[in-house]
């Protein structure tokens, strides 16, 4: 009994370093998001007095401007999601039950979106589909025409256009992981009962797909809800206005704190129902991560040989023009010679400009380095403690503590950054070491807010990786007399190598092209790469931003080549 009571006492000593390791990473969550998130709820939950009030809410919900804003955002949201599924079911069922020539290229083309700066995608689109854009010239080109055929640029079309082509390959990755997954045993049986064509895939294959395909609609109907610079620069004005964009034209324009506050909490509110769905739904279809991969077996050509076979190649050509030509009217634009919108000869002028030390624009890009680089150090062993404390410790309260944990996915960095201008002004000890709106300073600020945004993607590389590791080797490892850090360093840290790297470069693509928050929170002499983008972009000097746009990207893809590597699906 002595000798029981001698090993519970050592088993409780051996556990307060453990319990120390959580309370590090718990306390970086309380005091870097979820004081900043709760100071700007509050903010727009008092009156001028300080006391708590409903008044500025409420003052929001009865004026028809601020009513118009949050139903164009559920609409632009809603439409562009069905549209983005509507583009990446058929990429998905091909991905996923055929094989053929450039396979390996479209799905590669889906991980984009999630490496991608949306000011890139903003870039590209202007340059491509613009009035007098890569697209418009060659139509008129080819048709003879005096004018420019296609005009979406600064209209409803083209948020949800943009939109679309942003979001259309996480449907089809999503969905074409799970509908690999599934089990051919049951359309051949359906198929032996006489069930064919849209009845098999009505009554048969899409229950199966539901989760994926609700799981995969939830995200990115969060993405397009929070959407802030395709909506800033595509959308043209007040007319198409969203939350985020009036979030931060009130906090950063107008210096109107209050109801930026209270706009914040409406749309704060509104975006966690759809993170709490997108979490629920992605649970439920995670049930395919323990299926084995089903072989693809068929070959393209059954297809092709179909009546509607010839819209096959049509679409794969079509998904490689969404997703390449934009990417590559960029790097094209900024190897010319004259900015603006005219069109010169082939020049490295800017790519000089940019590289020479006597220029502000390399100052962006060594802050985006930086930042990337201290984002990485702070996110990753964060984002693996959280992983662990949700994975391989489950107590009662561990259904609630995964969905506080990802908060971040569903908070809009633009209300983030929002909360860090409000928070640290009553913590002045704190606001002086993180100087946000200092102007010799705030890079902490910066870095803190870019880890809050990268670490959920950590949490999401590491997590499966835990849950997939037999409970009988850490108890194995533990009978044979091995400690916490023993067990951790020796056996479960080389099982996660893969899952850190690929955590890793998450982060890294995430920070280095994270404009949001950065526009919020960072001064002139914290600009970064995505910023000094939509600064030329607002100049009109499309060759100098196609230029900082390609060597952003060229980062993001290093980024993604990383990720792909490591084999890990989001």
């Amino acid at each position: 009994m002595l000798k029981s009571r001698r090993a519970g006492r050592g088993l409780g000593r051996a556990a307060w370093p453990s319990a120390a390791l959580f309370a590090v990473p718990l306390a970086f969550l309380a005091l870097f998001f979820y004081y900043p998130l709760l100071s700007m709820l509050a903010g727009g939950l008092s009156d001028s007095g300080g006391r708590f009030s409903l008044s500025r809410v409420l003052a929001i919900l009865r004026d028809p401007y601020y009513l118009r804003i949050i139903g164009f955002t559920f609409e632009q949201a809603f439409l562009s999601t069905l549209l983005s599924l509507a583009l990446g079911l058929p990429g998905a069922y091909l991905l996923a039950r055929y094989e053929f020539a450039g396979k390996r290229v479209v799905r590669a083309l889906s991980t984009v979106p999630f490496v991608l700066p949306s000011i890139i995608l903003v870039l590209g689109f202007v340059r491509f589909f613009g009035n007098n854009g890569t697209l418009n010239r060659l139509l008129m080109g080819l048709l003879r025409l005096r004018e420019p055929p296609l005009r979406v640029l600064y209209s409803f079309w083209a948020i949800l256009l943009a939109h679309a082509f942003y979001n259309f390959p996480v449907a089809m990755r999503i969905v074409s992981a799970l509908w690999a997954r599934l089990p051919p045993t049951l359309e051949e049986a359906a198929r032996s009962l006489g069930a064919h064509g849209p009845r098999l895939f009505l009554r048969v294959t899409l229950p199966q797909l539901a989760p994926g395909v609700l799981a995969s609609a939830a995200l990115i109907y969060i993405f397009c809800f929070l959407s802030f610079a395709v909506v800033l620069v595509l959308g043209g004005g007040p007319r198409f206005t969203t939350l985020e964009v009036e979030i931060y034209r009130l906090a950063k324009v107008g210096l109107d704190l209050p109801a930026a506050s209270a706009l914040a909490l409406i749309g704060a509110l509104l975006s966690l129902l759809a993170l709490f769905a997108y979490l629920r739904l992605q649970a439920r279809a995670a049930f395919a991560e323990e299926l084995e991969l089903a072989p693809a077996g068929r070959r393209l050509t059954e297809l092709l040989r179909r009546p509607l076979g010839f819209l096959v190649p049509l679409y794969l050509a079509f998904l490689v023009l969404v997703v390449a030509a934009p990417i590559l009217t960029v790097v094209g634009y900024s190897l010319q010679g004259r900015a603006g919108w005219s069109v010169g000869g082939f020049s490295l002028a800017w790519y000089r400009r940019l590289l020479d030390p006597g220029e502000v624009h390399l100052r962006a890009i060594r802050n985006s380095l930086s930042f990337a680089a201290l984002t990485v150090a702070l996110s990753v062993p964060l984002g693996t403690a959280l992983a662990y404390l949700g994975s391989r410790r489950r107590t009662a309260g561990s259904s609630v503590l995964e969905p506080l944990l990802m908060l971040p996915l569903g908070v809009s960095t633009i209300i983030l950054g929002l909360g860090y201008l409000r928070a640290y002004r009553v913590l002045p000890w704190l606001g002086a070491a993180l100087g946000p709106l200092s102007g010799s300073g705030g890079w902490p600020a910066v870095v803190l807010a870019h880890t809050v945004i990268a670490y959920p993607f950590v949490v999401r590389a590491v997590s499966p990786v835990l849950r997939k590791i037999k409970p009988s080797l850490p108890e194995a490892a533990r009978s044979l007399g091995a400690g916490s850090w023993q067990l951790f360093l020796r056996l479960e840290l080389p099982l996660l190598k893969s899952a850190l790297l690929t955590g890793a470069a998450f982060a890294f693509g995430i920070s280095v092209g994270e404009i949001n928050a950065t526009l919020m929170l960072a001064t002139p002499e914290l600009t970064t790469m995505p910023i000094a983008v939509y600064r030329l972009i607002g100049s009109y000097n499309f060759v100098g931003a196609s230029a900082m746009g390609t060597l952003l990207m060229l980062l993001c893809f290093l980024a993604f080549l990383a990720i792909d590597r490591m084999g890990r699906e989001l």
